[in-house]
């Protein structure tokens, strides 16, 4: 599936791309203020645990099955279900304000 329509991409045409680079630098833009936010809200702030951040972190990024995956592999197992929670309610979230601002831009265009 995914691995094998990647492994047929040509690197050269990939990297000469003039839409990669403002893409890579939102993708890094977003991964790093998610980072800050998490280091001061959740660590400084709220004085949460550090391992519920990354689980938290992986969820938002990956969603419930590589949190999940994350949590056993660490040997966290105490972690396995919520982080599948996380996840799954961030789907849940993250589908509803989709769909919000997508109503939003179908009203004003």
């Amino acid at each position: 599936g995914l691995l094998t329509a990647g492994a047929t991409t040509n690197l050269r045409i990939l990297l000469s791309s003039a839409a990669l680079w403002p893409l890579l630098a939102f993708v890094f833009i977003i991964l790093g203020v998610q980072g800050v936010v998490l280091a001061l809200v959740g660590r400084k702030w709220l004085r949460l645990d550090v391992r519920d951040l990354l689980l938290a972190s992986n969820a938002a990024v990956g969603g419930p099955a590589t949190a999940a995956a994350m949590a056993a592999a660490l040997g966290w197992t105490d972690r396995v279900s919520p982080a599948i929670m996380c996840g799954t309610l961030g789907y849940a979230v993250g589908t509803l304000l989709g769909m919000a601002v997508g109503f939003m831009c179908k009203n004003f265009l």
